[in-house]
């Protein structure tokens, strides 16, 4: 496996240590999630990094890449929702979660026509400013257990994550557009 591919796998690790620590009561593991959810980001940057420099870019990191960062981002957004005060919409969650699905689906439909889909620019975009929105999230729950905070500030996750939302379904119709030919393909 290559370096690259081990930071993938690594960036897993991390998501399910970010869950696990966010859905503590704990305000110590909040503290830690932060902590590795940054590591966890890190790793995405590096391992895309080394793939590229070694050209090692692999199948396997192609497909792995996005689902670690879906584990990260997702995994994060449903144990921040135990936070009532962060007023993160599940609706929104929801949205997500079923763009990641509809997604995931067209590109197992794609791999049964020989094409393997790697994250283009907009999805990469759209993983950026989720992981900012979640990271500024996971600070703002580590800050509101230490101190007070304005309710202006307590609204802003409400909004990031409309705007993640929305970002998300862009995304998904740019992949779509570019992916239509292929899937027309598996229609018949």
């Amino acid at each position: 496996m290559t370096l690259a591919n081990q930071l993938t796998m690594l960036r897993m690790a991390l998501a399910l240590v970010v869950f696990g620590s966010l859905m503590t009561d704990s305000n110590l593991m909040h503290l830690a999630a932060l902590g590795f959810f940054i590591a966890a980001v890190v790793t995405d940057w590096v391992d895309g990094y080394v793939a590229r420099s070694t050209n090692t870019v692999s199948a396997f990191g192609k497909v792995a890449d996005p689902i670690a960062d879906k584990i990260l981002i997702l995994g994060a957004l449903i144990a921040l929702l135990r936070t009532r005060e962060l007023d993160i919409p599940l609706w929104g969650v929801f949205l997500i979660i079923a763009r990641d699905l509809v997604i995931g689906g067209i590109r197992v439909l794609l791999s049964s026509q020989g094409k393997i889909m790697a994250a283009d620019r907009w999805g990469k975009l759209k993983t950026g400013f989720q992981c900012g929105s979640v990271l500024g999230m996971i600070v703002l729950l580590v800050v509101m257990e230490r101190m007070r905070v304005p309710g202006w500030v307590l609204r802003l996750p409400y909004h990031l994550t409309v705007l993640c939302v929305a970002m998300t379904w862009f995304s998904a119709v740019m992949y779509l557009r570019q992916s239509l030919s292929t899937l027309e393909k598996t229609w018949g």
